[in-house]
């Protein structure tokens, strides 16, 4: 639109600058100050009304200002969201200028000296000598006549303005030659030019009449202010015929100057209020109209999204992550938390989901993958593209957002416990939303626990479908009987892996999910994180090739871009535990590599004491060269891992007296540990820093006292010294790139 009306705006100024300059060669105008009656009629001329009306426009003129600079500011994010949505700062720019223009006016009025204005000859007698035209006003005229038409025409009526652009042009030079038809000591071409005038008129009336009649045809039935906008138009027509009725009668000698001013003052400023009031109405409508229908839309697709969601899942429920990492549902009863309740057999209001599992390991992997599915929920790529049309259609314009995981664990029941399938899916942030607890939707799908001595002799799960049979399923999860000896022609997806489809799937991993790939990968979530995990061909930890040269204590400096600290990183000979050294502190950590890759690739996952949610590993590539470890991790807070060994992020490493081995701690020893730890910090919820700095006040509260208590415990963890040395490290290697 503005490519097009920038297009037609040197036509519309050429056309009326030349007509001006015709003219005025033409009629050849004496100034009114130059004839001593001209000069004395315009000083008697009461002008106080016209520094009131100056006032009262200036305040408009801001008003209409403030609104465009706020309608801008306000529809970036909005139309971000709804690119369809249509811009409505062109009327508040438009309605602005005019206020200006007119208020500029109202201002030379106010003034003698400052009016322009010429002597109308007395040329058939009619008029009295010596009186004055106000030449001023016409000029005014020039200007806001096509403002008022794009208003009504393009604005309004939605007519393109290449229609728009005639009956402009012709309205604009029947106007000055109206003027000049006053200016004028000829009584022919006075008459002549009033006549011409009169027909162009009607010529660009018939044009203005029929963009009601387009509109009319075209226009939907539930436009907002349909009944008003044709009004714009018409009213416009109606407006120039008393502009006609009071030239006329001044022209004619019927009524003075002064009338004849106060005439024209009237109809002016009558018509830019009455504009003003029509787009107040106009636009308040528009937007109403299209959130109400945007709302409308997006709650019918949510309502048919949830019915398919059902037919898959027992249990759908809105859940909110506070601070202290806690996944806790409503306190309230509300739709199907009744139903869970009588499936456990306890109260969930207001419980924490990861209260609900069975066992320690399965809280445990229920904390990691919330970590994970916020991680990618917060991701560059998660919802930035996001756009939604007023028809209510979600879509991006670059690769989707993550798709929901699933965690495969075992719920609390009064009986024997249950296999459940959970989904959770994080709901995107908004301005309003922004700084306060995270809002997710969980969806639960049990299954029956299958006894473990069963479970070796189950195989492919082919089963066949009996067509004489009928089958009733009211909560998504019931299964058909089946005989063992029955023919299999439907597969499980679990079983993808066994028919082959693993090779496709693992090739599309990075492409399909690149939120989680941008974190980095996660030990402890590898298994059960990914949508695909399921899938993929997965080796057990330590079972991959490996470098045994690896084995043993080893020493090294980092690069001064990430702080040229001293660490300490010892692999245990059972390939999986390892203890890492960094500023005179020890933690626990877990690795994991992969010799079949040129590179090398090695994950180390740090474990801070007292918590059950470790931080993603960190990617590494390693070689041996000269009998030194040359290993080269990320260099910034990316996670990225490095394809070559250079860069800040290169430590070479050498063996700190000789080979170390530890025994291989049995697993029986390491589940004790793990649920001595989970049970030790389970009373007490500390605040998790991944998710307490969003927390509202409400939550700060509540997690006051614990944090006050455990204080000067929390200061001297070895995690959040670790954790420190990683910002302060992050830090120096962004002021090195700046």
């Amino acid at each position: 639109m503005a490519a097009t009306l920038l297009g037609q705006l040197p036509l519309w100024i050429f056309a009326t600058l030349l007509t001006w300059a015709v003219c005025w060669f033409a009629v050849a105008p004496v100034y009114c100050q130059d004839e001593p009656t001209c000069a004395k009629q315009l000083k008697t001329y009461p002008r106080y009304y016209h520094l009131v009306s100056t006032a009262a426009l200036i305040a408009m003129c801001g008003h209409e200002v403030m609104g465009l600079i706020a309608t801008y500011m306000g529809a970036q994010q909005t139309q971000a969201l709804i690119p369809h949505l249509k811009s409505r700062c062109l009327p508040s720019f438009l309605l602005a200028l005019m206020f200006g223009v007119l208020a500029t006016a109202e201002r030379g009025f106010s003034r003698s000296e400052w009016t322009v204005a010429h002597v109308m000859p007395s040329a058939d007698g009619l008029t009295a000598a010596g009186r004055p035209v106000y030449t001023m006003q016409y000029m005014e005229w020039g200007i806001n006549v096509p403002i008022l038409f794009i208003l009504s025409g393009y604005c309004s009526l939605g007519r393109p303005i290449s229609e728009i652009s005639r009956p402009l042009v012709v309205t604009n030079i029947y106007v000055i030659l109206c003027w000049a038809a006053t200016a004028t000591d000829s009584g022919l071409l006075k008459w002549l030019l009033i006549a011409v005038s009169f027909a162009m008129y009607a010529w660009a009336s018939v044009d203005m009449l029929g963009w009601v009649s387009e509109f009319e045809r075209a226009a939907p039935r539930d436009l907002p202010s349909r009944s008003i906008r044709p009004w714009l138009s018409n009213g416009l027509i109606l407006h120039f015929m008393l502009y006609g009725v009071v030239y006329m009668s001044s022209v004619m000698g019927l009524i003075d100057a002064q009338t004849e001013r106060k005439g024209f003052f009237v109809l002016t400023f009558g018509a830019k209020i009455a504009y003003c009031a029509a787009f107040v109405f106009i636009r308040a409508d528009e937007y109403h109209k299209t959130l109400t229908d945007v709302l409308r839309k997006v709650s019918v697709s949510n309502v048919g999204m949830i019915s398919i969601l059902r037919g898959s899942f027992d249990i759908i429920l809105p859940c909110v992550l506070d601070g202290a990492g806690r996944c806790k549902l409503p306190p309230q009863i509300s739709g199907d938390m009744e139903k869970l309740e009588k499936i456990l057999g306890c109260h969930v209001a207001g419980a924490n989901l990861k209260d609900l599992l069975a066992g320690e390991e399965d809280r445990a992997d229920f904390s990691a993958y919330v970590r994970n599915v916020v991680r990618q929920a917060d991701s560059p790529q998660a919802f930035s593209e996001a756009t939604l049309t007023t028809g209510g259609v979600w879509s991006c314009g670059a690769s989707m957002p993550p798709i929901a995981q699933v965690l495969h664990s075992k719920m609390k029941a009064k009986g024997p416990q249950m296999n459940a399938t959970l989904h959770l899916s994080v709901v995107p942030r908004s301005a309003v939303s922004m700084g306060k607890e995270r809002h997710l939707v969980a969806a639960i799908q049990f299954s029956a626990t299958v006894p473990e001595d069963k479970e070796a002799d189950l195989g492919t799960g082919f089963e066949s479908f009996k067509h004489d049979d009928a089958y009733a399923s009211t909560g998504g999860s019931t299964h058909p009987p089946t005989d063992s000896g029955s023919s299999g022609i439907v597969a499980n997806l679990a079983d993808l892996n066994k028919l082959g489809a693993s090779a496709l799937l693992h090739g599309s991993v990075e492409a399909s999910d690149t939120g989680s790939m941008y974190w980095g990968p996660s030990m402890v979530s590898d298994e059960t994180m990914s949508h695909l995990g399921a899938f993929m061909e997965k080796a057990a930890l330590g079972t991959v090739a490996f470098d045994a040269r690896i084995v043993g204590a080893w020493e090294g400096t980092t690069s001064k871009a990430l702080g040229a600290y001293s660490q300490r990183i010892e692999f245990q000979n059972d390939c999986i535990h390892a203890s890492i050294t960094v500023m005179g502190q020890t933690l626990e950590g877990r690795f994991r590599m992969n010799c079949s890759t040129e590179p090398y690739q090695l994950d180390i996952e740090v474990l801070p004491k007292g918590s059950s949610c470790p931080p993603p590993a960190i990617p590494y590539i390693f070689k041996f060269q000269d009998g030194r470890l040359h290993l080269c991790g990320p260099a910034d807070g990316r996670m990225h891992r490095p394809s070559n060994f250079d860069g800040p992020g290169l430590c070479v490493m050498d063996r700190a007296g000789g080979l170390t081995t530890m025994p291989t701690m049995p697993k029986s020893d390491r589940r004790e540990r793990l649920e001595t730890r989970s049970v030790r910090s389970a009373g007490v919820f500390e605040p998790d820093p991944e998710f307490s700095r969003n927390c509202t006040e409400e939550v700060a509260k509540d997690l006051a006292p614990n944090n006050k208590a455990s204080y000067a415990k929390w200061m001297q963890d070895p995690a959040f010294i670790a954790s420190g040395a990683a910002a302060a490290i992050a830090l120096m290697a962004a002021l090195k790139k700046a």
